[in-house]
């Protein structure tokens, strides 16, 4: 397969960055590689025929798709410059500043040019051999960098060629080939767009032996800035226009937000989504999901899962194994059971401790249950006394006579106010685990645990297992105990109840601010949002699958 020539200049920064890019296909967008797009597109929409001179304009190609087969390398060169010696050189633009020069680059034994960046200087190469390749004379190309206004000439030396066909054959073996380890405590990693996705500090520690004093360095975003956008009012229509995203009411009053600060679209009930804005959304990357109107997840739209088709390889066969089921099964039990402890002893009030002590036994026989049913049921009876206790956390005072705020746990559909918030905040937690799921590159229906059903996505089931607890049931627990959602914000019916519209927009903002919270991570020791927690945890299952890490642990929280 031919290698794109933009991933050369990856694979000389960084072959785990190459890897993850090109051969299982994960990118993030960071505020460089943004800026650096904006830029090219600014670039492109101002050329004129200045550029080249209009003598030439009409026969220079502005930008050319080239490929070569025995170069095994394909791509767009976006500017091409004819000189009056009568060669071409290629032009590429670099969002970054030019180094200083004052010292010379090595690729393996090849020393290059000191003016500008080793990895620009390959990728630049690359294209004067494509065209070469295709009846373009050419000796030079010229790197121009933004950040310090330099335009750097470089000559296609000798030591140049050499190490760029040296930088594509290698790209080829690495398609082949088991994910790079990451760099030792690189400098490359604080500007890599990729370092989230990477984790390189994460990995060395897990994969360790004695990885418990291997440093681990702020290099992961805590959370990110975008936003989850909810519209639960029947009758709205959400269109798009320009840049931004528009949402029309029943009565025709309109709010717009711009696409650039969305990350994700949840829709309620009967509320009207315009084609061009899908089509936009899978483009950007931004998942739509659909939930009825009381609350419960329908489906998501996304872009085609074309990340990393390896992992679903493996995630199809180790699941497919009864013991790697078993195994993960134990730890996301176990995780769930600790977790659910935690809260209680946090914010229970009169709670005998037996019931902890109880928990903490149920988690212990889960880590050596001997079957995916034994398993079942231990977590059934820790559920059952976790749900009996449940009203222990709430401190509600404003609840009428005759009326119950809680009788354990009933979904489908819920019948008193506790069960109607849980389900609702189950239905968004189980939204964030999908799309942080599908983000990684595997199979959300696909699961380890809960049964395999048509439709059912059984792999974020067991994943949101250990979150349920300290995310969803945190939500519920705070919203009633501040006052935020009070009674009078539910339907009660005979054999149902529901939350008013008033009272779901407010529990939507208390679930934003919970999945925004940054608490510190037990193993790693730095602040992370809860999202990114959920992402974190994808990873981790992903790279276990692919044979980096050598277990896979749920978070579990002190």
């Amino acid at each position: 397969m031919a290698i794109p020539i933009r991933m050369l200049n990856e694979l000389s920064y960084c072959e785990r960055l190459y890897h993850l890019m090109h051969v299982q296909g994960l990118f993030e967008k960071s505020a460089d590689t943004v800026e650096g797009s904006g830029q090219h597109d600014r670039a492109e929409r101002r050329r004129r025929p200045s550029d080249l001179g209009q003598d030439v304009w009409d026969a220079a190609p502005q930008s050319l798709h080239l490929g070569d087969e025995d170069l095994g390398i394909v791509g767009k060169l976006d500017a091409i410059r004819y000189q009056e010696n009568g060669y071409w050189e290629p032009v590429e633009a670099k969002h970054s500043s030019a180094p200083n020069g004052d010292r010379s680059f090595h690729i393996g034994g090849w020393e290059l040019d000191g003016t500008a960046w080793p990895n620009d200087q390959i990728q630049l190469c690359a294209q004067g051999l494509l065209l070469r390749a295709n009846g373009f004379p050419t000796i030079a190309g010229q790197l121009f960098y933004r950040g310090n206004r330099r335009t750097v000439r470089i000559v296609f030396s000798d030591n140049l060629i050499a190490a760029t066909v040296a930088t594509i054959r290698r790209a080829h073996e690495l398609e082949q080939a088991p994910m790079p380890l990451p760099l030792l405590n690189s400098d490359k990693c604080f500007r890599c767009s990729l370092n989230g996705v990477c984790l390189p500090d994460e990995t060395i520690r897990l994969t360790n032996p004695d990885g418990e004093d291997a440093p681990i360095r702020d290099i992961v975003p805590s959370r990110d800035d975008l936003g989850t956008v909810y519209v639960s009012e029947p009758g709205s229509r959400l269109g798009k226009r320009g840049y931004e995203l528009t949402i029309t009411s029943k009565e025709g009053i309109e709010s717009t937000v711009p696409l650039k600060d969305i990350r994700h679209i949840s829709i309620f009930g009967n509320v009207q989504i315009s084609t061009q804005l899908v089509h936009d959304c899978m483009e950007s990357g931004i998942p739509i999901s659909y939930l009825t109107a009381a609350g419960r997840l329908v489906g998501m739209n996304h872009n085609l899962i074309s990340k990393n088709v390896l992992v679903r390889r493996e995630q199809f066969k180790r699941f497919g194994d009864e013991r790697d089921r078993l195994m993960l099964a134990r730890y996301v039990v176990r995780a769930k059971i600790l977790n659910q402890r935690t809260m209680l002893r946090r914010n229970a009030s009169g709670l005998e401790k037996v019931v902890l002590k109880d928990l903490f036994e149920h988690a212990r026989r889960a880590e050596k249950a001997s079957s995916i049913d034994s398993l079942l049921g231990i977590e059934g009876i820790a559920a059952k006394q976790y749900m009996q206790a449940f009203p222990m956390m709430l401190k509600v005072k404003d609840v009428p006579a005759g009326e119950t705020l809680m009788n354990g746990r009933n979904r489908r559909p819920p019948k008193d106010p506790v069960n109607a918030l849980l389900s609702l905040g189950y239905s968004l937690l189980e939204r964030e685990m999908y799309a942080a799921l599908a983000a990684v590159g595997l199979d959300p229906l696909m699961g380890f645990y809960h049964r395999i059903e048509t439709g059912r996505p059984s792999l974020v089931l067991d994943m949101m297992e250990p979150f349920r607890a300290i995310v969803a049931d945190s939500v519920v627990i705070r919203t009633l105990n501040t006052g935020e959602i009070a009674w009078d914000d539910f339907y009660l019916g005979q054999e149902s109840c529901s939350l008013k519209l008033p009272g779901r927009k407010r529990f939507f903002q208390a679930f934003e601010r919970r999945m925004h919270e940054t608490v510190t991570h037990p193993v790693f020791g730095y602040k992370l949002s809860y999202r990114r927690m959920l992402e974190l945890e994808a990873r981790f299952l992903s790279r276990y699958l692919m044979g980096e890490l050598p277990a896979y642990r749920p978070i579990v929280t002190r």
